[in-house]
């Protein structure tokens, strides 16, 4: 079901093109506008860079990015790396504490600091959350070490600890953090 005559078959067939001819030597590829060789539209590019190449063509400007957007990647990077070391979970309790629910891993923003969380369940059915925190200064997170931390909490203490550290660690290996 062709719908060509056989006359424009056969203009087809027998097109004028020489692949076998030479390519002049001042023949530059840049040169071309391959889009008007194929009968596109012209299109105008605008003076003003599109979001994606600004991001592409910034090499001084640091990269600003939403602090928000920040504590929830350290929010997944943290409770991955508590789901890592979940069996030390049960050993992290105090006497006082009934139970610690490492899927409740929070990262909250609150004014410049990210605080990382667990929430713990008492032996009176209260709640509580112990948390780590990091202060967010010029773009880079500075750890906050706590003073006067019972020595029983020390060892969740250490647990959020370590996992807000290597949250924070793998976020600046990924350039969102300076």
């Amino acid at each position: 079901m062709n719908n060509t005559s056989k006359e424009e078959q056969k203009e087809i067939m027998y097109d004028s093109m020489d692949f076998e001819q030479p390519i002049a030597p001042d023949f530059d590829a840049d040169d071309i506008d391959i889009f008007a060789e194929l009968g596109a539209p012209l299109l105008t590019q605008s003076t003003t860079p599109s979001p994606p190449q600004n991001i592409l063509l910034e090499d001084d400007e640091p990269m600003s990015v939403d602090p928000q957007l920040v504590a929830e990647l350290l929010q997944v990077l943290a409770q991955h790396s508590i789901r890592q070391h979940s069996d030390e979970g049960i050993n992290v309790l105090p006497e006082s504490a009934q139970n610690v629910d490492l899927n409740s891993a929070r990262v909250t923003l609150i004014d410049d600091e990210y605080r990382l969380s667990l929430l713990v369940e008492l032996q009176d059915n209260q709640q509580i959350r112990p948390c780590v925190r990091a202060h967010r200064n010029s773009g880079e997170l500075d750890f906050v070490t706590e003073q006067n931390i019972p020595s029983v909490w020390r060892p969740l203490y250490n647990l959020l600890e370590n996992a807000f550290k290597q949250a924070i660690q793998s976020l600046k290996a990924s350039a969102y953090l300076s």
